[in-house]
This record gives structure tokens, sequence and C-alpha cells, in this order.
């Protein structure tokens, strides 16, 4: 640990992190980062008291996919900003492209901020984030990009966020499966491609 009381730093070499969103009654969400195979993968929980119900999982891919369905994510670190608000700060590369993933709690509105980027080198394959939900998931607002899931009778939400670029990304549900698909469309490469998009409980 490094820094003042609430600059500290917490770096990871493969070390399972945590960022949570609890409110004052003791529920709200928890994002664990774990590293399995060559890179972090990450769940989501809603949490009530010392009771965890798994909501999403990213869905990942391996050292030979160059585009991967979600972040390739190799190094991670955990900042703790006030004595309520943390961030998760993750970087990684898959082929000739650079990720990042900042990871933003805001916990008396239950809330988790996911910003992402990727530095792309050329002319880029799929890019996005892609889960797996544990429960029924359903897009409830189309314009807005909503999509609305339950748990132990609370409803949780994704919704995508303006990254302030005039576009608004895509949230796609099938079935199980969500997908969140930037729409930025550089006119050159190499380029920086972001999207942006919060997990509420």
């Amino acid at each position: 640990m490094t820094g003042s009381r609430y600059g500290e730093i917490t770096v990871s070499e493969h070390e399972t992190q945590m960022i949570e969103a609890i409110g004052a009654d003791a529920t709200g969400l928890r994002a664990t980062m774990e590293w399995t195979g060559d890179r972090f993968y990450h769940y989501i929980d809603w949490v009530a008291g010392d009771k965890a119900f798994r909501l999403l999982d990213s869905v990942e891919g391996d050292d030979k996919t160059e585009w991967p369905p979600s972040p390739a994510v190799q190094q991670l670190s955990v900042e703790r900003r006030t004595q309520m608000r943390s961030v998760g700060l993750l970087v990684g590369m898959a082929g000739n492209s650079h990720w990042s993933i900042s990871v933003e709690n805001d916990p008396p509105q239950r809330l988790l901020v996911f910003d992402v980027a990727c530095r792309v080198a050329g002319d880029p394959g799929p890019l996005g984030s892609q889960y797996k939900s544990r429960v029924p998931i359903k897009i409830i607002d189309s314009i807005e990009k909503i999509a609305e899931c339950s748990v132990a009778g609370r409803k949780c939400y994704i919704q995508i966020e303006s990254t302030g670029r005039g576009e608004v990304d895509q949230l796609d549900i099938k079935g199980l499966d969500v997908n969140i698909t930037p729409t930025e469309d550089p006119e050159s490469w190499p380029a920086t491609v972001r999207w942006k998009y919060r997990i509420q409980g």
C-alpha cells in the first residue's frame, strides 16, 4: 500500500480484488476481479448482508483470440478515493490492441460504473463487453438502453452511459447473453474506441 489515507493504491499481480457499492441497508453490488488463465475476468454479485447472489459473469477470450468478447486485461490496481469511493484500474492487450477499464463505485446509489477503452492499431475486429446473466434479463427501454433483472426481490439495471461524443452505444440481450457494443467509428486508424455503462442494484 502506498500514498495518503485516501490515496492508497493496492497493486495486484494475480490477486483477487473486489469493489463494492453497498448501501446503508447492507444491500448493493460487488464487482470481483479474479485471475483466470492469462487475464482477469470479473463477476457481479448482488449482496444482502453476508449473502451474495450472482448476477453477471464477464465472457472472456483466450491467448489465441485477437478480438476477445470482453477486454483482455492482465494488470489490476485498486485506488481508494474517499472513505467510501474506490476505483479499479485494469489494463492489458491482445493482438496489437491495448485495453483499459476503470470500475468506479457509488455506495449510496448502489452503483458500479465501467469506463472502457481500446487503442486499436489497425482496422478492428468486434469490440465490446459481453456478460452471461445468471438470472432472466430483458430490455425495458430501447431508447435509453436499459436492461432489467431481478434477484431476491430486488431489481437491478444495466444502462449505457454517454461518453460525450454524441453517439449511443448498443445494449443487446439474447437469452442470458448481454452484449455492450460501441458504435464509434473513427475515420482513420490507429484510434481509441471508448464505451461506458453502469450497473445499479
